[in-house]
Parts: structure tokens; C-alpha cells; sequence
């Protein structure tokens, strides 16, 4: 399953299934007495209609410490370095050098992330932090539309040049005709459109509810959508759009490098120069691609493996065991290290939308170069507009002691006396009395 969406309880069928867990190991008071007191026989249908608001910073942190600090603090520094990374990438993407096909997806899939991560700090803020941004209608019905065409478009963004590769290392000669930055914006704008059909949906999925607790109402699925428990609407369409874009999409990308691998490692083994030559330039853009396209699959999968996991792990509550007890019993425990373990995982899961930016500097040369001058373009602008402050400084300083001589030489003698004359007659009458001031004006 995609990163980030365990925390967006019911999108995914297996998140569903982990917000049950949650509900079934504390209670949303905080008291870790009455843990399970609620929710103790929650069937899987029950978890599916489970309220936004059940987040990690109402869990106990005697139960599971580590879990809230994994869930907070690595969030925080995989913002640290994903802001600052997908923008630096956007601006270099885009320049006029570098606008080839490669390029365009490549800023795209920047763009993309940055989108990502500012809709992902919004859903921390409601399910870790305590905040309740998505309680607000409208914003209930487009967040989940928005943050998942995010999270779909990025492996396909991914396949987009990755099929692209592999048209340029194993079909040269369609090379002319596919790999054109015309036809890798068309590609795009039908990938962006695609992401939001596939999550177009959820604007429907999801509304305000009542809580049945004082009249509340809280953002949550549907009840026509979610009631049917594994068989209920919004399970099957989830899980169906999550197998397409978290396991095909990644699986594919995966055949599409090894194939373009195989080929170079055959064009690597000829002897024509010519051909060794070409080979060697394809290189330096195909091995920054693998890179990325090979990152997105290990953070993508093991997300995957690890929710389908859950039943191995599941917990089911016995009635006749009080709260202290459920904590200590051995079942309970495996759970609960089975949910540190997956939000680990899926805290790995999301440095995809994060740290792309490492792969371009350490494997991409042109990148390095292009960054490098950007930086270099930014230091001497800013010395630039030093400088030129320092000389309107000075020229603003020299022109105010010009006017003072200007006015001095005012005073001119006509006859052996001093009388004041205008300023345009000190210019013609004495020219020569503030010579300094006419020539600093003129070199100014």
C-alpha cells in the first residue's frame, strides 16, 4: 500500500483493518484502565466506519512510546529533507538545459511530491498531532481526492519515464518518435488526469457524519459505502486501485529496468567504438533513472507485504480478561509490535516523495553541474545587488556633495563684488570654479 495512507483510515482495506487494531488495543479516552472497553468485540465492519479522529496521540504512551515517537519525529526530518529537496529539483528540472523528456517527468514527479508532503503534514496534523483540520465540509470531500491523486500519480509518473527508458536503451530507432518532450508532456497531463479519475471517488466516499456522541460530526466514510464489512463498496474499490498502482505499477517498472539493465550490459559488450560511445552517454541519465525508478519499488512493496500481513498479527480480545491483563497477554504484545514494525516501515515507505533529490546529486553529473551553477548564479546575484547597493550608496553620496559645491560656487565675482547668481548662469559665468564636481558627474 501506498505510504501514508495507514494514517487515512478507511482508503485502503488494510488500513481499515489497522484502525480496527488500534481501536481494539486503547480506548479513545486515554485511560489506559479502561483500554478495549469500547471497542472490545469491534467486527471488521465496525472498523470501517471507525471515526478519523482515533490517531496515535490519543494512545496511551505506556503501551507503545516507541511507536508515537517513530510516528512524530521521523515525519519531521523526512520533511526536513523533502521540502528543500523537491524544490531545489523542481528549479533544476526545469531549466532551459535540461528540459528533455527525462526532464519533464522528472519535475513533474518533484511537483508531485512537494504536493504530497505539504497534503501529508495536514493529515499528521489530524491523526498524530491532535488537530482537526479535515473536520470542515468541503475539506472532508477534497482532501482524500487530492492526497491520493498525489500518492497514485507517483509511480505512475515513475513508469511514465521508466517505459520511456526503455524505449531509448531497447528501441532506439522509436527513440525519435517516443522520446520527445511534446509527447512526455501529453504523457503527463494523461497520467495527472488518470490519478485524479482513480481518486475522484473519494469526494463521494467520504462526508460529515455524526459521531452519535453530543451531536458531533466528524469526517468519515459513508455508511451505504462502507456497510458490507470485506465486501462493502469502499473496500473493493480501494483495494483494487491499490493493487493497480502500489503492486502492478511497481512490479512492471521493475521487468522494464531489468530489461533496459540487460540491454546495456549487451551494448557494454560490443567492440565498435561508436556504439561503446553512445552506450557510455545513455548511462549517465539511464543509471540516475534505475535509481529512482529501483527506490520507488523497495519503498512501495515492503509497505505492501507488511499490511498484508495483518491477520499473522491480528489480536482478538478476550472478554474475560481485564485491561491490565490484555496489556500483559503475549498476543496483545505481538500486536503491538507488529504495528511499531509497520510504522517503521511505513515511515520508510514515504522517503520516496523525500529523498529523490540524494539520487540525483550522487548519480547524476549534468545534475550536480546544473545545481552548482544555480547555486553559483544565486551567490554572485546577491553580491551583484551588494555591490550595486554600495554604488548607489556612493553615488548618492557624491551627488549630495556636488550639490553642496554647486551651491557655493553660486557666489561669483562680477566687478569686485560678490553677487548670487542662478544656477544657470554659474555653469556659463564660472565653469571652471567646481571642475571636480563636473567631472564626477560626468564619470558617475
Amino acid at each position: 500500500m501506498g505510504p501514508g495512507m495507514a494514517n487515512f483510515h478507511v482508503l485502503p482495506a488494510f488500513s481499515a483493518v489497522l484502525v480496527g487494531l488500534v481501536a481494539m488495543v486503547v480506548a479513545t479516552s486515554g485511560n489506559s484502565s479502561d483500554i478495549l472497553a469500547t471497542n472490545a468485540n469491534a467486527s471488521y465492519n465496525d472498523t470501517a466506519d471507525f471515526e478519523m479522529d482515533l490517531d496515535n496521540s490519543s494512545i496511551p504512551s505506556e503501551i507503545k512510546p516507541e511507536v508515537i515517537i517513530v510516528d512524530k519525529y521521523v515525519t519531521i526530518f523526512i520533511y526536513c529533507i523533502g521540502y528543500p529537496g523537491n524544490i531545489l529539483s523542481f528549479i533544476v528540472w526545469i531549466q532551459k538545459r535540461m528540459r528533455h523528456s527525462s526532464g519533464c517527468y522528472l519535475a513533474a514527479l518533484a511537483l508531485d511530491d512537494f504536493i504530497f508532503l505539504s497534503l501529508h503534514v495536514v493529515l499528521e496534523l489530524h491523526m498524530v498531532w491532535g488537530f482537526q483540520p479535515l473536520n470542515t465540509p468541503v475539506v472532508c470531500q477534497l482532501f482524500p481526492i487530492l492526497f491520493l491523486a498525489a500518492q497514485y500519480l507517483g509511480p505512475l509518473l515513475v513508469l511514465g519515464f521508466t517505459t520511456e527508458r526503455y524505449i531509448s536503451i531497447c528501441h532506439p530507432f522509436k527513440r525519435e518518435k517516443y522520446c520527445t518532450v511534446r509527447r512526455a508532456k501529453m504523457v503527463i497531463g494523461l497520467l495527472v488526469g488518470s490519478a485524479l479519475g482513480l481518486s475522484g471517488v473519494q469526494g463521494y466516499f467520504y462526508t460529515m457524519e455524526t459521531t452519535g456522541v453530543n451531536g458531533t460530526y466528524e469526517c468519515g466514510p459513508r455508511h451505504q459505502v462502507s456497510a458490507g464489512g470485506n465486501t462493502s463498496l469502499l473496500i473493493l474499490w480501494n483495494l483494487s486501485i491499490e493493487i493497480l498502482t502500489f503492486l502492478l505499477v511497481p512490479l512492471t517498472v521493475l521487468v522494464l529496468n531489468i530489461l533496459v539493465i540487460a540491454e546495456m550490459q549487451r551494448l557494454s559488450r560490443m567492440e565498435q567504438v561508436t556504439l561503446h560511445g553512445h552506450s557510455q552517454r545513455t548511462s549517465a541519465t539511464t543509471v540516475m533513472l534505475l535509481a529512482v525508478s529501483f527506490y520507488l519499488i523497495i519503498t512501495t512493496l515492503p509497505v505492501t507485504i507488511a499490511y498484508t500481513l495483518f491477520y499473522e498479527f491480528e489480536y482478538k480480545s478476550n472478554m474475560s480478561l481485564t485491561a491490565d491483563e490484555i496489556i500483559k497477554d503475549p498476543a496483545f504484545q505481538r500486536a503491538v509490535t507488529y504495528e511499531l514494525v509497520l510504522t517503521s516501515i511505513k515511515e520508510f515507505g514515504t522517503t520516496q516523495y523525500a529523498f529523490n533529490i540524494i539520487f540525483y546529486v550522487v548519480t547524476g553529473k549534468i545534475f550536480r553541474k546544473e545545481l552548482k551553477r544555480l547555486f553559483v548564479k544565486v551567490l554572485c546575484g546577491k553580491l551583484s545587488l551588494s555591490i550595486s547597493k554600495e554604488y548607489t550608496s556612493l553615488r548618492s553620496s557624491l551627488r549630495r556633495d556636488g550639490s553642496k559645491s554647486k551651491t557655493k560656487s553660486t557666489w561669483v565675482s562680477v566687478n569686485g563684488h560678490s553677487t548670487m547668481a542662478t544656477n544657470t548662469t554659474t555653469v556659463s559665468v564660472a565653469p571652471i570654479t567646481n571642475k571636480n564636481s563636473d567631472v564626477t558627474e560626468t564619470n558617475v
